[in-house]
C-alpha cells in the first residue's frame, strides 16, 4: 500500500516539474519575443519605420532649367530642350534575372552593350542600390518608344527625363556662348560645388562658364511611391525646381551671322564694336566649333577631331589671339608724338624705301619709298619710314603708358574667360624678361606694329574706338545692361559696366587730323583700302590697313604672296569706323596669313559695316 502511494506522489511530481520546466520555457520563449519587440519597436523602431517608408518612397531631383541668353534684340542664342535618359534601379532587380534584362536592353539600344550593364549593376552597393545608374543620356525618339512599348517585360528601368542646352545658332556663336561639360572629381571637392551632384554638365567656355552659377539654377526635389518593379506611382513636389537667370547680350546675331559667312574658310577673327558705349556687336572667330556636340556627353571620335584639328577651333581668337597689329598700331604712334610735339600735322620725313640705323637698313613695305611725306600721306599710303624716324624721338616708355590708355597690354575685362593681355612692351619690362637693355631699334619695330608688341582683335577695335568717337576709350563688354531674372522680370543686378568712358588726354586739333588721315585711307584714290571704300556718302567710312609679318622675307620673297607656304604668309588686318561724321560701329578684321589687309580684310570689313549701317537705317526709317 505505501509502495503504491509513493509511485502516485512520485508522478505527480514529475508532472509538477515537467509543467514548471514547461512553464520557464514559454516565459523564457514570451520574454526572447518581448524582448525582440522592444528591440524593433523602441531601438530600431525609427530605422525599421524609414525603412519600411523607403521601400515605398523614393527622392527624385528634379533639375532645373538653365537661364536662356539672348541677343541684343531678344533673339535666342542658347535655349533648354527636353531630354531622355535611359535608367535602372539595381533593388528593382534580381541578381539572377539582371543577365536577362541587360540582354534585352541591350537588344533594343543598339549602341549598349549587355555586359556593360551586368556590370554597372553589380558595381552598386547595399547603401546605393536605391539610387537610379544612368544607362544612356538623350534617347533618340525611336529608342525611347522602343523601351516605352516593352516596360511591362523591362522590371527596374526607367525614363528618367532631362533638360539639355540647345544652341540655335550653334557654330555661329559657339566661341561666345561656350559649352558644357560633366563636373570633374576635382570640382566635385570644392566648397563652391557642395550643391553639385556627380552626372552635373557645368559651363567650361564662354558664357556659358563666365555665368555658371547664374545660369544654373536651383534643383528641385520631388518623392514618387514605387511599387516592388520599381514602376512610379504617384508623384510629390518637395521643393519646386527654381530655374536660372536669363541674360541678354549686346550681340547682334543677324550682324554676327552675317560676319560669320563673309569670313568663311579664313581663318581669323572679326570684333565690331559701338564706339559710344564700348558694346560688343559682333565677336567671330574662325575656324568654329559645333557646341550642340556637347550638349550631352560628347562623342570621343567628336572630341578628338577638334581637340587635334591644327588650325585650333577651340580658340576664342578675338580674345585669346596675340598677333603683331602691323600698320594699325600708326594711329596711336602718331597721336603720342603729336602730343608730345616732336611733329606737327605738316611735319615731314623723306622716305626712300628704307632707313638705316646702325649696321642695319629697316625697309618700308615699299621698295621705291614714298617720297617726302606728312602725317597724312604717312598713314593714307601707310609709310613705315615716318614710323622709323618718330621711333628714333619717342621713348618706348612714353609710347606703353600712352597704349595702356588705349587699351593695349592689359586685359579689357569683357565678360569671357580666357581674354589674354598681349604686350605693350617697355624698357622695364625687357630688362626683366630678356636681360637686356632697350634699343632704338626695338622702338622702330614696334611703332610699325612689328617686334615685340602683340594685341588681341577685341584690343585693336576697342582702340579704334577712341578715333571713331572723337578721343574717349570705352571698356567693351558684351552683357545688355541688366541680368533678369527667368520670369523677365526684377532686375537683379547690373553687369555692364555703365561708366562714360575714359577720355584720353589728346587735343582736338590732333583727334581730327588723325580722322582726317584715316577718311584718307579708305576715300583719298592714294589710300591703301580705297578699292573697299563706301561709296554712299552719308556712310563713308575710316579706317587702317595692317600687314603683320609673321618670318623675315626676302624682298622677292614678299611679291609672290601666292607662292610662299601659308603659314608664312603675313596676317592681314584692317580697321575701320563709320560713318565717318557720326560713327556708331568699328569692325576690326584679321584674317591669319591672309596676306595684305588691303586685299582680304578691307573687303570684309566694307561689307560688314555696309550690313550694319542698311539694317540700321531700316529700322530707323
Amino acid at each position: 500500500m505505501t509502495n503504491v502511494n509513493n509511485s502516485k506522489k512520485s508522478k505527480r511530481e514529475q508532472i509538477l516539474s515537467n509543467g514548471r520546466i514547461i512553464i520557464v520555457i514559454m516565459a523564457v520563449i514570451v520574454a526572447s519575443i518581448t524582448l525582440r519587440l522592444w528591440y524593433l519597436q523602441i531601438v530600431k523602431g525609427e530605422y525599421y519605420s524609414q525603412k519600411s517608408q523607403d521601400n515605398r518612397l523614393r527622392n527624385r531631383r528634379t533639375r532645373a532649367l538653365r537661364g536662356i541668353v539672348t541677343d541684343r534684340n531678344g533673339m535666342i542664342l542658347a535655349d533648354n530642350s527636353l531630354g531622355f535618359n535611359l535608367q535602372i534601379i539595381p533593388e528593382n532587380i534580381d541578381k539572377n534575372s539582371i543577365a536577362k534584362l541587360a540582354t534585352l536592353i541591350a537588344k533594343y539600344i543598339e549602341d549598349l552593350d549587355s555586359e556593360m550593364i551586368v556590370k554597372l549593376y553589380k558595381k552598386s552597393s547595399a547603401y546605393t542600390r536605391h539610387r537610379p545608374l544612368t544607362l544612356k543620356k538623350n534617347l533618340t525618339p525611336d529608342e525611347l518608344a522602343r523601351i516605352e512599348a516593352r516596360k511591362y517585360e523591362l522590371p527596374g528601368v526607367i525614363i528618367e527625363t532631362e533638360p539639355l542646352r540647345e544652341y540655335p545658332y550653334d557654330a555661329i556663336c559657339s566661341h561666345i556662348i561656350g559649352y558644357l561639360g560633366f563636373i570633374n572629381n576635382r570640382e566635385l571637392q570644392l566648397e563652391a560645388y557642395n550643391s553639385y551632384a556627380r552626372d552635373d554638365l557645368v559651363g567650361r567656355t564662354g558664357i556659358e562658364a563666365r555665368f555658371q552659377s547664374r545660369l544654373r539654377g536651383q534643383d528641385g526635389l520631388r518623392q514618387v511611391v514605387v511599387n516592388a518593379r520599381g514602376r512610379e506611382l504617384e508623384t510629390f513636389i518637395v521643393a519646386p525646381a527654381v530655374s536660372g537667370d536669363n541674360l541678354q547680350l549686346t550681340i547682334d546675331i543677324n550682324l554676327q551671322e552675317f560676319a560669320f559667312q563673309k569670313m568663311g574658310e579664313q581663318v581669323g577673327s572679326l570684333v565690331a564694336i559701338d564706339p559710344n558705349n564700348g558694346e560688343i556687336l559682333a565677336l567671330v572667330s574662325t575656324p568654329s566649333f559645333s557646341n550642340n556636340l556637347f550638349s550631352t556627353r560628347i562623342r570621343n571620335a567628336d572630341w578628338q577631331r577638334i581637340n587635334s584639328d591644327p588650325l585650333h577651333p577651340l580658340q576664342n581668337r578675338p580674345i585669346q589671339g596675340c598677333y603683331p597689329p602691323g600698320s594699325t598700331i600708326k594711329p596711336l604712334i602718331a597721336a603720342v608724338a603729336l602730343t608730345d610735339q616732336i611733329i606737327n600735322e605738316e611735319s615731314k620725313f623723306f622716305c626712300k624705301g628704307s632707313l638705316s640705323l646702325g649696321r642695319t637698313n629697316f625697309r618700308c613695305w615699299n621698295r621705291y619709298g614714298h617720297g617726302e611725306s606728312d602725317l597724312f600721306k604717312s598713314l593714307r599710303e601707310s609709310c613705315d619710314v615716318y614710323y622709323y624716324n618718330l621711333a628714333t624721338r619717342l621713348s618706348i616708355d612714353r609710347i606703353a603708358a600712352f597704349g595702356h590708355k588705349f587699351g593695349l597690354g592689359v586685359k579689357s575685362g569683357i565678360e569671357l574667360p580666357g581674354e589674354r593681355s598681349g604686350l605693350m612692351p617697355s624698357s622695364s619690362w625687357k630688362l626683366k624678361n630678356v636681360h637686356d637693355q632697350w634699343y632704338t631699334g626695338d622702338s622702330l619695330s614696334v611703332c610699325i606694329g612689328q617686334g615685340y608688341l602683340t594685341s588681341t582683335p577685341l584690343q585693336i577695335a576697342a582702340m579704334y574706338t577712341v578715333f571713331a568717337n572723337g578721343g574717349t576709350y570705352f571698356k567693351p563688354h558684351i552683357i545688355k545692361g541688366e541680368a533678369i531674372t527667368a520670369d523677365h522680370n526684377n532686375p537683379v543686378e547690373t553687369l555692364a559696366k555703365k561708366s562714360g568712358g575714359t577720355k584720353i588726354d589728346i587735343s582736338n586739333r590732333h583727334m581730327q587730323a588723325i580722322r582726317k588721315a584715316l577718311w584718307q585711307v579708305v576715300n583719298n584714290k592714294r589710300g591703301t583700302a580705297y578699292k573697299s571704300r563706301i561709296t554712299v556718302k552719308k556712310w563713308e567710312m575710316a579706317g587702317k590697313t595692317g600687314t603683320a609679318q609673321v618670318v623675315k622675307q626676302t624682298l622677292e620673297t614678299l611679291k609672290k604672296v601666292e607662292d610662299t607656304p601659308w603659314r608664312f604668309r603675313d596676317h592681314a588686318w584692317f580697321v575701320a569706323f563709320a560713318p565717318f561724321t557720326n560713327p556708331s560701329i568699328v569692325v576690326a578684321t584679321l584674317v591669319e596669313h591672309g596676306g595684305h589687309g588691303s586685299s582680304i580684310a578691307a573687303p570684309i570689313t566694307q561689307q560688314v559695316i555696309e550690313f550694319h549701317l542698311n539694317k540700321v537705317g531700316n529700322l530707323n526709317k
